[in-house]
């Protein structure tokens, strides 16, 4: 803008002034050094030096020739393009969200475009006819010695001379300037006619219908999100993907999102996506198409991201939905493209049609994590809490007292796990996995949770805590650090800095060297889970009871493992057992056709299970259902029978289930159905309240109308939902009192979790103001509801859709916390036991300690625990209720009624 102000200025004085040609030489080296950064910084410099801004970003430093001009304001190449410049305001409006890849915006461009030119144009011809027009000609017709022409009357000549409107009140007074006429009118009726071609065809598409340049797509981490789009979604799916976490990967491969949607954006999405500054765009189209695909250049995406409706009336037509998007996008773009989808119902994720699949689609399933997270919350205090805050990106705080519980809440939400190369000499010299937990920990106070490793058919899996392992050279690390910059330290661990701080004398000795004799085993893989991005092809409960009737060529492994039923003899036998109710078999859930047909046993066995009071011999978890009965439910009953200890379930709902409701969970032994609402504080008692050992309030997925685009308003059935959740948690509370650490509450909206008690203000002035603006639901991992676990929310889980792509293992290390994992003939400790996440009472020797001292501790004890963080008590440090501290600083000091996380 100085340089075009600077340049009109000098268009009206025989001599340029002193300071106009200062502005000019410094506007001038501007663009020369702004020109080389950016053909320094181009991911793909032939793409930048080619385009349209290339040329016009070269064409604007040419002008630095002036400066070497003896005739400055006279020159004549160099002075004609200092009007070049004024095309050099047009990439400024992509950072007002002005310019991109919609159909307005694209008409706004080219009409810009237009523009330009004619500016272009004014100028040269004002130039011409100053330089030009001989001075009898100027005293002749009365011209000023500057010139008959000013810059607004060449530019409005020129207007009404393309436009063909010829008022004739201004000609042309030299020959040159005739011929620029000439030459204006000529590229006009070619250019002109070609553009207003463009003008309307864009008007006539529809709305958002434009398409993403190639090169914005090449050189970069580009993202294209579709499916089922909301606000909602579309917000905590940024928030995460731009998190200040990623700022050190973002600045080698930035991170750019195109969100397609067949829908036009409100206008909040449209405010959402204008603070990412140009980096996120939207277009209108489907991924069932391929000139959708092709106009976001979904080839060269990095990964494609579909999104599931989880508001949708039909799981199994939802589903069928995204299997088709899944097929369509990875037809299109390839086995390179990472295409991450999500279904709703687990059992679809084993579906035959993923089996002719090529490599390339990993499935999430986000209701699998809820009931994992939910279940083992029932027997982990704040574990959900505990793993969401691994995986999630959340806000941090910008300024908080050190003393405060909320700052040491706020460096535990800092970790992340990491993948990492480890150091050389760690399998150099043959260490084990506990040996090199050590050296990470008292070395960076970074969590060596795991390694990724190679197993025997060449798949990779992830083992957590697996002790006694010997490090190989292709083995992946997987730590809890606070920040990238931190894990990568870890890789870059040299052999001369190994010293191991001995926490329980507070020794320091050097590392003795580890003999070399040790043999390493064999990977066998028995009991693992693979990798998170292969499609999980295991046999099903119908494949081993026919097994018998197999083709030969059955895989000598699969005969060799064992199964949990009988073989059968004949086909009609093999059938019968399939049909069975209860299953032979519990691990699956089990199908319609054997639901539909078994309805009589079913409602013999729920008029069995039904109670009119409970009265149980020991304590039982009560679940509270209020709205329909959840369809996953299996999956719930199903994770509380993984791991021991097995406690009876009661399940209290108005309504008395259907056969196919009930035939999902009442085949599980020790689980009861009684009839009433927990609304009402009597149907609360005779369900055993007072005996529960956990109280689980479930929410449902509510119905969405389909008939109106869902972009995203709260429906009052949301509003419904959880108000009864938080009245339900209420009844609980005033009857069991104090309810600490008893209570479980779902909730369908994430900002309802503030409405549960204790209820504690978060000042939004303690947050980064630019994350916040993103993302100000994220303030809510700070309400004492969800600091201590009891409060959860469905809607939160869209963290496992960028967790994965950053993380490819988040879902096996989900499940394995959840689950646990059986213990390899490569570790230490009985083969095929468990090894799981348990919360744990400090041991009396360690209050007063620091945490470091506590892990080094019990890595070293018999027991062989590794620690993970704290499940610190009320009161601590003036907190309101309990809360999970995430791999605390090592001088943080342990206090009575501390619990701590560990793996063993």
């Amino acid at each position: 803008m100085l340089s075009i102000v600077a340049y009109l200025r000098s268009t009206y004085a025989q001599t340029t002034q002193l300071w106009a040609i200062t502005v000019r030489k410094i506007v001038a080296l501007f663009f020369v050094a702004d020109y080389l950064l950016k053909v320094y910084i181009a991911p793909v410099r032939f793409y930048y030096i080619t385009s349209v801004t290339g040329v016009v970003d070269l064409l604007s430093t040419l002008s630095i020739l002036s400066l070497w001009s003896k005739f400055r304001n006279e020159g004549a190449i160099p002075q004609m393009l200092l009007v070049l410049r004024a095309l050099r305001i047009l990439p400024s409006f992509a950072a007002f969200g002005i310019v991109g890849g919609t159909v307005g915006q694209q008409i706004f461009l080219l009409t810009m475009y237009t523009l330009g030119a004619v500016f272009i144009a004014a100028g040269i011809l004002q130039w011409v006819e100053y330089k030009a027009t001989s001075a009898a000609t100027k005293a002749e017709e009365g011209c000023d010695p500057e010139g008959c022409f000013t810059f607004y009357d060449a530019f409005y000549f020129i207007v009404v001379t393309i436009t063909t409107v010829g008022y004739g009140d201004f000609t042309p007074k030299s020959n040159l300037g005739r011929l620029v006429t000439l030459a204006v009118m000529l590229i006009a009726a070619l250019i002109l006619p070609a553009q207003f071609s463009k003008i309307l065809q864009l008007a006539s598409r529809r709305p958002y219908g434009g398409r993403i340049a190639v090169q914005n797509a090449i050189g970069c981490n580009f993202i294209v999100i579709s499916g089922k789009i909301s606000f909602q979604t579309v917000r905590h799916f940024l928030s995460g993907f731009y998190h200040p976490s990623h700022d050190k990967n973002m600045a080698a491969f930035p991170v750019r999102v195109v969100v397609m949607a067949p829908f036009k954006p409100s206008y909040d999405m449209k405010t959402l996506l204008n603070r990412y500054e140009g980096r996120v765009e939207f277009i209108e189209g489907t991924p069932m198409k391929e000139s959708d695909l092709d106009r976001v250049c979904a080839s060269f995406a990095t990964a494609v991201f579909l999104l599931a409706d989880e508001h949708a009336k039909d799981f199994d037509a939802e589903d069928s939905a995204q299997i088709t998007r899944t097929l369509s996008v990875h037809r299109y773009c390839g086995p390179n493209v990472r295409v991450i989808v999500e279904l709703l119902k687990p059992e679809n994720s084993n579906n035959a049609i993923w089996d002719e699949t090529e490599s390339g689609i990993e499935i999430i399933c986000p209701e699998a994590v809820r009931f994992q997270l939910l279940a083992r919350s029932c027997h982990v205090r704040g574990f959900s809490t505990f793993v969401i805050n691994l995986f999630r990106s959340g806000s941090l705080l910008s300024h908080a007292n050190p003393c405060h519980w909320m700052s040491e809440y706020n460096d535990g939400l800092r970790q992340e796990i990491f993948p990492v190369i480890l150091p050389s000499y760690f399998h150099e010299e043959s260490l084990k996995y506990e040996e090199a937990v050590e050296i990470v920990y008292m070395s960076y106070n970074v969590i060596l949770i795991g390694l990724d490793v190679v197993l025997l058919n060449k798949t990779r899996a992830v083992k957590l805590y697996p002790r006694g392992r010997l490090v190989t050279p292709s083995d992946i690390g997987l730590v809890i650090a606070k920040d990238l910059e931190t894990a990568e330290a870890v890789s870059k661990h040299s052999k001369s800095k190994r010293s191991i701080k001995r926490a329980a004398t507070g020794v320091k000795v050097a590392l003795k060297s580890i003999k070399k004799s040790r043999q390493h085993d064999m990977e066998t893989g028995i009991g693992e889970n693979t990798d998170s991005s292969s499609i999980n092809r295991q046999q099903t409960d119908l494949q081993a009871q026919f097994r018998h009737f197999y083709k030969p060529s059955i895989d000598e492994q699969q005969q060799n493992q064992s199964l949990e039923v009988d073989f059968v003899s004949s086909l009609e036998e093999a059938i019968d057992a399939a049909m069975q109710w209860p299953p032979l078999r519990k691990r699956y859930k089990p199908v319609s056709p054997v639901l539909e047909r078994r309805a009589d046993a079913i409602q013999a066995n729920l008029e069995q299970r039904t109670m009119r009071v409970v009265l149980l011999p020991r304590p039982h978890i009560l679940v509270c259902i209020e709205g329909k009965w959840p369809l996953n439910l299996f999956y719930f009953v199903s994770n509380l029978r993984t791991t021991p200890p097995v406690v009876p379930v009661v399940i209290l709902h108005p309504n008395t289930p259907s056969a196919p409701d009930w035939g999902c969970v009442g085949f599980f032994d020790d689980v009861f159905f009684v009839k009433g609402s927990a609304l009402f504080e009597l149907d609360l008692v005779r369900a055993g309240v007072f005996q529960a050992q956990k109280v689980v309030i479930l929410t449902q997925r509510f119905e969405d109308d389909d008939s109106k685009p869902r972009e995203d308003t709260v429906s009052s059935p949301v509003n419904t939902l959880d108000v009864k959740n938080i009245v339900i948690a209420a009844n609980v509370e005033r009857l069991v009192s104090p309810a600490r650490d008893r209570v479980l509450v779902e909730l369908q909206q994430e900002n309802q979790l503030q409405f549960l008690r204790p209820h504690y203000k978060i000042d939004a002035m303690q947050f980064h103001h630019k994350d916040f603006q993103r993302n100000s639901d994220a303030k809510l991992q700070f309400c004492p509801p969800f600091t201590a676990g009891k409060g959860l929310c469905p809607a939160a889980f869209t963290f496992l859709t960028y967790a994965t792509y950053f993380n490819r293992n988040t879902l096996s290390i989900i499940e394995q916390l959840s689950c646990g994992r059986r213990v390899g003939d490569d570790e230490d400790g009985e083969v095929n036991s468990i090894r799981k996440l348990e919360l744990i009472a400090v041991p009396d020797c360690y209050i007063g300690l620091s945490f470091g001292e506590m892990f080094a501790g019990l890595l070293r004890n018999d027991k062989a625990s590794l620690a993970l963080g704290l499940y610190r008590p009320p009161g601590t440090h003036c907190s309101l209720v309990s809360y999970v501290s995430t791999n605390p600083t090592s001088s943080v000091q342990l206090v009575y009624r501390d619990l701590i996380y560990i793996l063993h």
